[in-house]
């Protein structure tokens, strides 16, 4: 005899008192097949390399991406390693982060400004500059793709460290992802090949973009081996209204 026509043989009272039973199995089952702990719980910050990041998250008004009406800052200069491409950027909403920081590291230094570094000056002198690109062409390919309201994103707080003559090193800043100035590199390199440039000297995508919060003595570059892409991630960052 099936279950069912098992079931039609009892009484009522019975039925139910054996309901509850199956439904009481039945939640045990499913309890014990959940992972439990804290060993299975997912953090609530990650960076995009799926690296958890403590919080609680550092906070950045929603108006740090009001740029396009920050008139564009032209960074042109005989001497070398002064030649550059940037987007400039209201520091008001980035002193937060670096106030807060400071709070509880006495020893960091502020340039007082911001910005996001698009072609950086050993990439224009040991490069572009080579092949005749001029740092006026290079600005007129960003204004052309309107610099200044380029649109970004904001994926955490980086902090990037090293030991340089037994003494450390330290930099914050805000890591981003940034397609709109990724764009103008893209425009620059072909401006750049066109001139007969050697294409192995200069990768329009070897790009980290990021605003500088502060560092304790000075900030790092690629030449000091510091990489600040999403591997620096260090500290979430929500953005506020």
């Amino acid at each position: 005899m099936s279950l069912v026509c098992k079931l039609q043989t009892i009484p009522s009272n019975m039925k139910l008192a054996f309901s509850a039973v199956l439904l009481w199995v039945g939640a045990i089952t499913t309890a014990q097949s959940k992972p439990h702990g804290h060993h299975h719980r997912k953090h609530k910050y990650q960076s995009p390399l799926g690296i958890p990041l403590p919080g609680p998250a550092f906070k950045i008004s929603q108006k740090i991406h009001q740029t396009a009406h920050i008139p564009f800052v032209p960074h042109t200069a005989p001497q070398p390693f002064a030649s550059w491409l940037g987007q400039q950027l209201d520091f008001t909403y980035v002193k937060p982060i670096f106030d807060a920081l400071n709070a509880t590291d006495k020893t960091l230094i502020t340039r007082g400004e911001s910005h996001i570094t698009v072609i950086t000056p050993p990439e224009f002198d040991g490069a572009l500059h080579l092949a005749n690109v001029t740092i006026d062409e290079i600005n007129a390919i960003a204004l052309k793709n309107h610099i200044q309201a380029a649109q970004f994103k904001i994926v955490c707080l980086g902090q990037e460290h090293i030991l340089l003559d037994k003494e450390e090193y330290r930099v914050f800043s805000v890591l981003i992802d940034a397609p709109d100035l990724r764009k103008i590199r893209e425009d620059v390199f072909r401006l750049y090949a066109s001139k007969g440039g050697n294409t192995g000297l200069f990768d329009p995508h070897a790009f980290w973009p990021h605003i500088t919060v502060g560092f304790n003595q000075r900030d790092l570059f690629i030449q000091d081996n510091i990489y600040k892409g999403y591997n620096a991630c260090w500290r979430p960052i929500v953005e506020m209204h």
